[in-house]
């Protein structure tokens, strides 16, 4: 965790960001959450913990700048708007536990194919897709059959 807390920190100031203390309490609340989603108001509970002066419009405007410079990204989950960090290995698609919304990236993007056939015989230029599968981890699984 703290390996990739610090390749994240490296990564800010490339981007010429700077490093608040608000954005590093947040960072590390997505480093500690164990991949799971979280929305802006659950954020904002676990810095104010730490930081109980911290206003949900700074927590916000982090989240903001931390999506915009593709440090975390933006996953709407049942009708509702959650955070995670972003997965900077390669283009990828998201598993998602609705039980305990761990979550876990698709081996391979399905839909390569389909881009390029769309690129080739329609007027469409695909830019970018997005693909949530909704279910239940292993651990869930079981939970649910006991």
């Amino acid at each position: 965790m703290k390996d990739q807390l610090n390749q994240i920190y490296k990564t800010i100031k490339v981007k010429g960001l700077k490093l608040t203390p608000a954005r590093k309490e947040v960072l590390e609340i997505f480093t500690n959450s164990d991949y799971k989603l979280l929305n802006a108001s659950e954020i904002f509970d676990l810095v104010r913990k730490n930081n109980p002066k911290t206003n949900f419009s700074t927590v916000y405007r982090n989240l903001e700048i931390l999506l915009e410079n593709e440090i975390i990204e933006k996953i709407f989950f049942n009708e509702e708007t959650k955070y995670k960090l972003r997965n900077h290995e390669a283009h990828h698609h998201l598993m998602i536990c609705t039980s305990c919304h761990k979550t876990k990236p698709l081996p391979f993007c399905p839909f390569g194919e389909l881009e390029t056939y769309i690129k080739n015989t329609t007027d469409f230029l695909p830019l970018k897709h997005h693909v949530e599968i909704l279910g239940y981890c292993e651990k869930c699984r079981e939970k649910l059959q006991n």
